[in-house]
């Protein structure tokens, strides 16, 4: 029978723990049997000296290994004897005290190994959050049969999967842990007050509400309402509570650069982090670090401080020679004792310190924490404020990425420029609050309706644009007519009656296209094409 996502990812999990097992022994025996010959040196020369240091980064990674794989008491032993095995890699003369104090602690390792791995820890301390479905959820609406029809086509227009009902009897079929983004109760129902009590331990509930003093939000308050939308109902403030509340359910994983040069212990974090539900890259060589940071884009960075050729530290300072990355955590992992050059790695760059061994479940947790923090610094550094979106300077800055991921995959991507039609007439016919309205409508229909994977950002006053990696000039036209012909459907509140507007775009592909801005210019020239051609249209180069 096929294993499960989560019954491969836990058989491997245990996989690698053998496997660790297997290399811890045998790098005790390496510690063991090294320590045997250079102890037994007549004499204590610069080669003596040159194996001590040699032997001190075997216990180093003894004593990062030890706890991840349910050794702890091999780290507790093996923390001491590279510091000892570095003091006689730099010690000249009598070294007899010194090397009567190393074989003790050589033997405590050993032991260590030999009384077995500890009743808990290790990799089968498996983290416990499971990873979040891409997929739409529905949205509930309750309303009486002459308000439906309106509600779903706003809801509907928005992008959501809508699911219609009209009274309290269809909650019977729905359980808890049902998926649903959220219900939207009318209160021209019945009894809407009893309907959002019994929807609230469900899902998320909207109440739309004439009545909106504070005894009516009480009662709402009271009977689990999460949000009261006042009618008439502003589409926008609608949308941005189902945006909220879908926006939980759907939030991109978190990606995270692993940099260490064990690989196996690399593995070990990549797995438990894999199992909460993160996209994790692993590099062993520190020089690949740089390459693989601009084709994944991470969220966060995990990073080994003792590597050999480079260490942690002095990569930490490369990557912050970019201001791109000045706002990317950068999260050490190391059995460093010293706690001046603990100090040191949080002051060239770092912004957390994980000693080794390291705990999967905390890992998991103080990962995911930073990775949402550094998300939500870099939405307000990043987004343009009306809409969300990014700003015309980042979402440059993703074009020449993502053009040059394109290149490197052998791929094609599409550019979409798209600008609102003739806008001046709605800031002067309806004022300025209403064209914000529109511009953030038109933002959510982007959003809504454009893959999790797309990347949109507004590129100035009502023009727009949005990168469709892996998407041919034909296709990405596909999709941005569909969502121009549902957006020119959604009606917009005017200061004397609704009112509708319309969008043109235009498409280019990256093909023949090398440089961002030779792609930007095609683009432009067909959203021009559009303009002269009538308007509420999208166009691809001629």
């Amino acid at each position: 029978m096929a294993l499960s996502p989560e019954e491969e990812l836990r058989d491997a999990l245990r996989r690698l723990r053998a496997e660790g097992v297997q290399q811890l022994g045998e790098r005790v025996r390496e510690v063991s049997e090294g320590w045997s010959r250079l102890a037994s040196r007549p004499q204590w020369d610069d080669a003596a000296r040159h194996d001590a240091k040699e032997l001190a980064a075997s216990a180093h990674r003894l004593a990062g290994a030890g706890g991840t794989f349910g050794f702890p008491a091999i780290s507790l032993a093996a923390a001491p004897l590279e510091v000892m095995l570095l003091g006689l890699s730099e010690h000249v003369g009598d070294s007899a005290d010194r090397i009567g104090q190393t074989t003790q602690l050589v033997n405590a390792v050993r032991a260590a190994w030999e009384a077995g791995p500890s009743a808990t820890g290790g990799t089968e301390a498996e983290a416990n959050a499971t990873a979040q479905s891409g997929e739409a959820e529905a949205v509930f609406l309750f309303a009486a049969p002459g308000e439906q029809a309106a509600l779903a086509g706003v809801i509907g227009n928005l992008g959501y999967a809508l699911e219609q009902l009209t009274g309290i009897e269809a909650l019977d079929g729905i359980v808890p842990g049902s998926r649903i983004t959220a219900a939207v109760v009318d209160d021209t129902l019945p009894e809407p007050i009893q309907t959002a009590a019994r929807l609230s331990p469900l899902c998320p509930v909207i109440l739309l509400a004439k009545e909106a003093g504070f005894e009516a939000r009480l009662a709402a308050a009271r009977a689990g309402v999460t949000a009261t939308v006042a009618k008439p109902v502003d589409v926008n403030e609608l949308a941005d509570w189902l945006d909220h509340f879908a926006n939980h359910n759907t939030q991109a994983r978190y990606s995270i650069l692993v940099v260490d040069d064990d690989p196996l212990l690399a593995e070990a974090y990549a797995l438990a982090l894999r199992r909460a539900g993160m996209l994790v890259t692993v590099v062993s060589d520190p020089s690949l670090a740089i390459e693989a940071l601009s084709a994944t884009t991470p969220d966060l960075i995990l990073m080994d401080v003792q590597m050999p050729l480079v260490d942690g530290i002095e990569l930490a300072r490369v990557i912050r020679q970019s201001r791109r990355h000045l706002s990317l955590p950068i999260v050490f992992l190391s059995a460093e004792q010293d706690t001046a050059r603990q100090l040191l790695a949080r002051r060239l760059g770092g912004d957390d310190f994980i000693p080794k061994p390291v705990d999967l479940d905390r890992l998991v947790t103080l990962v995911r924490l930073r990775a949402e923090r550094a998300r939500s610094l870099r939405a307000v550094m990043e987004s343009d404020s009306l809409t969300g979106l990014l700003n015309h300077a980042r979402f440059k800055e993703r074009l020449s990425l993502e053009l040059e991921r394109a290149q490197r995959e052998g791929k094609e991507l599409s550019l979409a420029i798209i600008d609102l039609d003739h806008f001046k007439g709605v800031n002067d016919t309806h004022g300025h609050l209403v064209g914000d309205r529109v511009i953030r409508g038109l933002a959510r229909a982007l959003q809504k309706q454009l893959r999790r994977t797309d990347i949109i950002g507004r590129y100035g006053g009502e023009e727009f644009a949005a990168i469709l990696p892996g998407t041919v000039e034909e296709t990405a036209a596909e999709r941005l007519n569909q969502i121009r012909e549902r957006f020119s459907a959604t009606p917009f509140d005017g200061a004397e009656a609704p009112f509708r507007v319309t969008f043109s775009a235009g498409i280019a592909g990256s093909g023949g296209h090398d440089e961002p801005e030779a792609l930007i210019s095609a683009a432009d020239a067909a959203l021009y094409a559009a303009k002269r051609a009538g308007r509420n249209r999208v166009e691809r180069p001629s």
